[in-house]
């Protein structure tokens, strides 16, 4: 597939891989229940060497096992098997990494290569780890045609909730003391280093509108961004830039990153909600990659996240 078509798939590639189903159990507890062990027994009757660790606190968990001569990875509720993934046995194909040595971002060390069983909202995973940092990356090639797409960040997991409950009682009390606002729906942002970043959209009445605010919540759930410009995605602002000149401090970091040297600006956001400075930006270099940033009032970036086209 020749860039020019493989771009179009660049903003939706963005946001259809944050999504996983809602993962919300059916009979809470404090340990890791007999009902998920059964669920992964139900899968794999001959399954063994079963290690879990939570996702979510008593709701969600990520479990290790292997069935015959096979290991896999999957996550697991109180009554469903998510995500599976079957760890390659033989390692990362060469073709792959040839791949990724052709792009901006070439150079890293892929490693975990493991491939979809079922449920999967990617074909192959890996680790990448790019200039120190590791990113959960998601390969949508299949051999023998290794033409395709890449995603990375550091969220190795992004589950969907329409529970406000299945959220830091912070996020909660962000959302009931703010005026006229209501849950819509969230998601949990698993990072590869176990911290969490939660993305949440409520809809605010102000007057005779209603709006639609996205908010971004770090680890200890204290919000750090927020925006009018995304209606149920992240990733898929609603408007155009609204800005001509990038902050310095912006610009500066982005001048840092020899990667993105000719990279150029496809949406450049500021909003201030209810006083809090937010700002977002993409990067794309031509048809072939495109970056995504979240920075904070005071510049730091939140979430970084790179899409690139195999070719």
């Amino acid at each position: 597939m020749k860039p020019a078509i493989l771009i179009i798939a660049l903003t939706l590639i963005l946001s259809s891989c944050n999504n996983l189903n809602d993962l919300r159990p059916i009979d809470p507890g404090t340990e890791i229940p007999q009902a998920a062990v059964k669920v992964v027994k139900d899968k794999f009757p001959k399954a063994e060497d079963l290690v879990f660790k939570p996702v979510l606190k008593d709701k969600i968990w990520e479990v290790k096992l292997k069935s015959d001569a096979d290991r896999y990875t999957s996550l697991v509720d109180f009554g469903k098997m998510w995500e599976t993934f079957k760890v390659a046995p033989d390692g990362v194909p060469t073709a792959l990494e040839g791949l990724m040595n052709k792009t901006a971002f070439g150079g890293g060390t892929l490693s975990a290569y493991s491939t979809a069983y079922y449920a999967t909202t990617a074909n192959n995973k890996l680790i990448y780890n790019f200039k120190g940092e590791n990113y959960s990356f998601a390969w949508s090639g299949i051999f023998p045609n290794v033409n395709g797409s890449a995603t990375f960040d550091p969220a190795l997991y992004r589950i969907t909730t329409y529970d406000i409950s299945d959220l830091p009682a912070s996020v909660k009390d962000t959302i009931q003391s703010a005026r006229s606002m209501t849950f819509v729906m969230g998601y949990t942002w698993v990072r590869l280093d176990d911290t969490k970043l939660y993305y949440v959209f409520a809809d605010q009445k102000n007057d005779y509108r209603t709006d639609r605010v996205s908010m971004l919540f770090d680890d200890k759930g204290k919000l750090r961004w927020s925006s009018l410009f995304f209606n149920t995605q992240p990733g898929l602002p609603n408007t155009s830039s609204n800005i001509e000149t990038v902050p310095a401090e912006i610009k500066q970091y982005f001048d840092s990153l020899p990667e993105l040297s000719g990279y150029e600006y496809k949406v450049k956001l500021v909003n201030n909600v209810d006083g809090l400075t937010s700002y977002y930006f993409i990067l794309a270099m031509g048809q072939v990659s495109q970056c995504e940033f979240f920075f904070d009032k005071d510049f730091n970036v939140l979430n970084k996240r790179y899409t690139v086209i195999l070719y």
